[in-house]
């Protein structure tokens, strides 16, 4: 019993003990930053699927002649951002470059959507503000010529000009919409340089490190 007391408060076992729970704690590390790296990539590659899926619907949108029926975004988090430095180790000179390039010119890409967009909105906005305009001047134009008139008649002269005002400058609104070319332009650009990357060795690397064949 004394000699299993003294084992038990010799500095060897103490020393076990130490390197047991270093070795645990070392352990738990490691795993802990291999899930977080899997999970990283996992948030690359999805991603990178989901810029790749963009891409036709946005040309076919560029074919139609603009981007303003467009509503989704092509970087959803931007994850190349947040977790390239844990990859530094994966990817050689080229292919990190290639990735942070496709990743650079998806964002100028949602750039040139969200810019456009934002012009097609001010222009709806001027349009309402322009109708709002014209009805009060319409309104109050028949209520001064209307003279002696009987409110019948008024309100069909009323009608009558609201129906000219409507052919002539609301349902041509659409021929005359202004849609910044640079924008498009842009997108254009964007579009020629954008190549799918999920199918070369980025996409293998990025795959094996997630578990998946």
């Amino acid at each position: 019993m004394e000699a299993a007391w003294e084992l038990l408060n010799s500095n060897f076992l103490q020393t076990v003990v130490t390197l047991i729970a270093g070795l645990v704690a070392l352990y738990i590390y490691t795993r802990q930053k291999k899930d977080s790296k899997r999970a990283a990539a996992n948030s690359i590659y999805l991603e990178i699927q989901h810029i790749e899926r963009c891409i036709p619907k946005v040309k076919d949108a560029v074919r139609q002649g603009g981007l303003s029926n467009l509503n989704f975004n092509i970087l959803r988090e931007d994850a190349w951002s947040k977790y390239s430095h844990m990859f530094s180790a994966d990817f050689d000179k080229d292919e990190w470059e290639t990735v942070t390039d496709f990743y650079q010119t998806a964002r100028l890409l949602d750039e040139a959507i969200t810019e456009n967009n934002k012009s097609f909105g001010e222009d709806v906005a001027q349009i309402r503000i322009n109708k709002q305009r014209a009805i009060a001047d319409i309104t109050k134009n028949t209520i001064d010529e209307s003279g002696s008139e009987n409110a019948e008649a008024v309100l069909e002269n009323y009608n009558q000009k609201l129906d000219i005002f409507d052919k002539l400058y609301m349902s041509r609104q659409g021929d005359f919409g202004y849609t910044p070319v640079k924008h498009k332009n842009d997108a254009e650009k964007c579009l020629e340089d954008l190549q799918r990357i999920s199918i070369t060795s980025i996409g293998s690397k990025l795959k094996k490190i997630i578990g998946i064949k």
